[in-house]
């Protein structure tokens, strides 16, 4: 009160305190036989107050015609902003074609639709909403086709994404025809008596008289895969119900947060029985013992997931949370964003603190006291993220992560935790993240700690590659929502948590809900006065859906379906008290009576009311009290062990049949490489260079960039991705950068990557053609790392030697690529005789001005200059290394290729010939004769390597 007086400002609004000093709120507050205190000050206050009433309303009718003029400014604005950039969204699809089918000429549209198929079958009607109603109508319906509508609207449950299940309670009035599945070929048919007998309980178990229930009847009854407990199938439907007075000491209803963890500690144990008793064999699907794959927990929100994997945990019973809810809102998260604080500014004390003290990192509160006393360890610590902080300024995000990973033993602690696969499954997919992150946007270190804090702290779901990825794919209990499960169906089922209660979040507007005309129209309220009738269609709406969220979840099972009720406060509008203790009351809407009667009711006559329903299917339905006693903690198998045997092979392999490769036939020669190739065993002996990138004073050019495996898958990954027409432009600079970070190398090498990527796209490929580059070369004219298999009868190292010493009766010129003294590494051959399949990748395969030429990217360090990779160069380590070879084989399997896809092929007329480049030794300005290898096999010979290869001729 002193701050207000004094503060001398027109602040129109008082502290939450302020009405104690008003006379109405003394007079209230006086005790009986009391008289009140009087005074001007209290008068005073007491007419401020009103007067601060009055502004309030005034301030909010002009807040709601903001937002109305909002809604209408937005909705223009939007129209016109994607007009302008010519764009459309998916929602726009609809509208467009909507308002085309209503405009004039309207009807000529709807006929061209409605005439081109003479029936149209709209499935998962009830997921549509009343745009894509009507353009199904005018487009069928209205022009005498035939329209099914199929769709169940018990299964309604899609609202939060636009679907709008009353378009189907609109479509299902003007229908002249209706048809229903009354089979079910899901469940057992216990589990079907139940379900009937429990929605039978109510006359609208879905609220609204357009969506009746129809009891279903099984659809098979023999040769099932039944759930036999002690040697019986037991009920199909489990009620699990909670004793409030037994649980609370009181007669007042279980709160929501302890009926939430009672009944997640509950189920596990329930679901810890099940399992010991499949153990022993006593719970039985089938032939085989119960398993946690055949369980799953349906659940409303991620949070009670994340507590059902809590209470499963603790007794080590392994589960798997099918989420959609973003990595960022994890646990882990929050400790990536405190470790890379401390990474990023190690000097800071209360940062360094802060990552130590992580789960990640792994110290605890005693040995961080510790640690402050002891300088030597401290400056351990220190070092260690200093070190962290110089990895990612010079090397990137990934590598950094990389290392600490690694130096921190961070996997291997964080699986020691009871939900450990959760923790590294989460940690792995932010470090993807953030990679991705600091990529794309080019973010330096600064820049991704705050791009990670706002996602951390946006709240937001975002897209779905930030969605929580399944921890295991391993036999596991299954974590899952409702709205995940719809479709699915799993042996057992439980359902914790279907209590929630329908009343609205908020006493005041907004309601959204749909108006009682026959057209029933979606209407939005924003108040400001609160219109009683308005919050009770939009609750009695909330209630409906929740009943069908109910519906999903107990249909999902296919043996035995558990769910939990009680007394639970603030349940009295939840999808069980309608179905099991709504009762009219005149004068009163529905959640008013149903809620004002469950307040009532004591937890023998709950027990009571629910017995009414199960007694109608009284051998399907069980009810039982909730145990509050923990569950056992299972070791070592869940489910019984099976003795197992290994069957005894009596039969004779074919040793000769294979998958064959270049690298399993030059296996013998000293520089053979092949996977999709990257010369992975390059420069093996040629030269013992030191790692150039360690060497500080060398300048940075493509000869003095790293050479072996790594530095030549990385080239490869480049030119994979790379778009030859851009090359020039800044897309070559984005993915070199990204392609350095990805591969560990150090970003100074960007400039002479980019060098040697756009040397490379403008070489001639053909001397005397400056037109022929690779830069000319889009996308959509070339296959990458294209894989081939093609069949091989028997061959031998002698039938490739005597196929390569008489290439038929060719002049000199025409054997170029054989007068190489290529017989040298043929002799060399040593594998034994194969046949089945030759399998390959070719680095690309594009087409040009109606040839195709094949293209093999080389990383080899041939020497420091351009001049080292002359044509006599290349000649030698084609020679060497057998990529002659390698060569025809793939120039076979190109041949092949084309034959089945081009019609009236011919070898001189479509084939162009073999580029094998060296990436290191191109150079536009010293002429095409550097770096480049060229070649174009004879047809004949090709023609007779493919007939000994591929049409099986006897080989020695």
């Amino acid at each position: 009160m002193d701050d207000l007086a004094a503060s001398g400002d027109n602040n129109p609004f008082l502290f939450d305190a302020f009405k104690k000093f008003t006379s109405d709120v003394i007079k209230d507050a006086v005790k009986k036989n009391h008289v009140a205190p009087t005074h001007l000050f209290f008068d005073l206050c007491q007419g401020l107050d009103e007067k601060h009433k009055e502004l309030e309303q005034v301030f909010e009718q002009y807040l709601c015609g903001l937002k109305k003029e909002m809604f209408d400014y937005v909705q223009k604005e939007l129209d016109r902003k994607k007009e302008a950039k010519n764009v459309l969204f998916f929602d726009d699809l609809l509208l467009n074609l909507h308002r085309a089918l209503e405009a004039e000429g309207g009807q000529g549209l709807a006929r061209a639709a409605g005439t081109k198929f003479s029936a149209a079958l709209i499935d998962e009607f009830q997921d549509t909403d009343p745009i894509q109603y009507e353009i199904f109508k005018k487009s069928f319906a209205d022009q005498g086709s035939i329209l099914f509508l199929i769709g169940d609207p018990k299964q309604a449950i899609y609202g939060f994404r636009g679907a709008d299940v009353f378009a189907y309670m609109k479509a299902a009035r003007h229908v002249k025809s209706r048809y229903t599945l009354g089979k079910n070929w899901r469940s057992e048919p216990g589990l079907i008596t139940a379900v009937n007998a429990v929605f039978q309980g109510n006359d609208h178990p879905f609220i609204y008289k357009d969506i009746p229930f129809h009891p279903a009847t099984p659809g098979k009854t023999g040769n099932r895969t039944s759930l036999q407990v002690d040697g019986s199938t037991g009920p199909s439907l489990a009620l699990l119900l909670l004793n409030a007075e037994k649980i609370t000491g009181s007669a007042k209803p279980l709160k929501k947060p302890e009926a939430r963890e009672f009944v997640s500690k509950g189920v596990a144990a329930e679901i810890s029985g099940l399992l010991r008793l499949a153990a022993d064999k006593r719970a039985m699907l089938g032939n085989d013992p119960l398993r946690q794959g055949d369980i799953a927990v349906l659940v409303r929100r991620n949070a009670d997931a994340r507590l059902m994997q809590e209470a499963l945990s603790a007794l080590n019973i392994p589960s798997v949370s099918c989420s959609t809810e973003s990595v960022f809102a994890s646990h882990e998260a929050v400790e990536m964003r405190r470790v890379l604080s401390g990474i990023l500014q190690p000097n800071n004390e209360r940062f360094l603190k802060a990552a130590l003290a992580t789960d990640m990192i792994g110290v605890n509160g005693e040995e961080l006291n510790s640690l402050t006393k002891d300088e030597a360890g401290w400056e351990e610590r220190l070092i260690r993220f200093r070190t962290y902080h110089a990895t990612w300024q010079d090397h990137g995000f990934i590598r950094m992560f990389k290392r600490m990973m690694t130096e921190e033993n961070i996997l291997s602690r964080l699986m020691t935790l009871p939900d450990g696969e959760r923790r590294n499954t989460n940690l792995l997919h932010l470090a993807e993240v953030l990679h991705q992150a600091s990529t794309e946007r080019d973010a330096g270190m600064a820049d991704l700690v705050k791009w990670l804090s706002g996602q951390t702290d946006s709240g937001e779901s975002g897209p779905d590659e930030y969605q929580l990825r399944l921890e295991t794919d391993k036999n596991a209990v299954k974590l899952i929502t409702v709205h995940k499960s719809k479709g699915l169906e799993y042996p057992v089922v439980f359902c914790p948590f279907a209590w929630d209660g329908s009343r609205a979040r908020d006493s005041r507007p907004p309601y959204m809900f749909h108006d009682e005309s026959e057209e029933m129209t979606l209407t939005l309220d924003l108040g400001p006065e609160v219109n009683a009738k308005s919050k009770v269609l939009a609750e009695t709406e909330a209630l409906a859906e929740n009943m069908r969220l109910l519906y999903v979840a107990l249909t999902r099972a296919r043996n035995r379906c558990y769910l939990v009720w009680g007394r639970i406060n603030l349940s009295g509008t939840s999808a069980p008290a309608w179905l099991f203790h709504y009762k009219k009351k005149e004068g009163k809407g529905i959640l008013d009576a149903i809620e004002a009667r469950y307040k009532a009711l004591p937890d023998n006559e709950i027990l009571a009311e629910v017995k009414s329903v199960a007694k109608n299917a009284p051998c399907a339905i069980t009810i039982s009290e909730m145990s509050d006693r923990p569950g056992q903690v299972l070791s070592g198998g869940f489910a019984a062990d099976t003795q197992l045997t290994w069957r005894r092979f009596s039969g004779k392999i074919d040793s000769t049949f294979r998958i064959s490769s270049f690298s399993s036939i030059t296996s013998a020669l000293p520089y053979s490489a092949e996977t999709a190739d990257h010369d992975a065993a390059i420069d093996a002996d040629r030269g013992s260079q030191p790692d150039l990138e360690q060497g500080p004073l060398v300048e940075e050019t493509i000869f003095s960039f790293p050479k072996g495996a790594r530095p030549g898958t990385f080239m490869h990954d480049i030119f994979e991705h790379l778009d030859f027409t851009q090359a020039k432009k800044d897309h070559a600079e984005r993915l070199v950068a990204e392609k350095l970070a990805e591969h560990g190398f150090d970003r100074k090498w960007r400039k002479a990557i980019c060098t040697m990527v756009r040397k490379v796209v403008s070489g001639c490929l053909e001397p005397g053609r400056d037109d022929f580059t690779l830069s000319r070369i889009e996308n959509k004219d070339r296959l990458n790392e294209l894989e081939f298999y093609f069949p091989i009868g028997l061959i031998s190292p002698k039938k490739l030697r005597d196929l390569f010493r008489e290439p038929l009766s060719l002049n000199r010129e025409d054997r170029k690529d054989l007068t190489l003294d290529f017989t040298g590494p043929v002799e060399r051959l040593g594998f034994s005789p194969v046949r089945g399949f030759m399998k390959g990748f070719i680095d690309m395969v594009f087409q040009f001005e109606g040839r195709f030429y094949i293209v093999d990217w080389k990383s080899n360090f041939l020497g420091p200059s351009v001049e080292d990779y002359n044509q006599g160069a290349l000649d030698a380590v084609m020679k060497e290394d057998g990529y002659v070879l390698q060569y025809y084989i793939y120039t076979v399997a190109v041949d092949q290729y084309l034959r089945t896809r081009i019609p009236a092929y011919d070898y001189e007329r479509d084939f162009g010939g073999v580029y094998y480049i060296f990436l290191r030794g191109v150079d536009p300005d010293k002429g095409p004769d550097f770096g480049i290898y060229r070649s174009r096999p004879d047809r004949r010979f090709i023609d007779r390597l493919s007939a000994n290869l591929i049409n099986g001729q006897k080989g020695k």
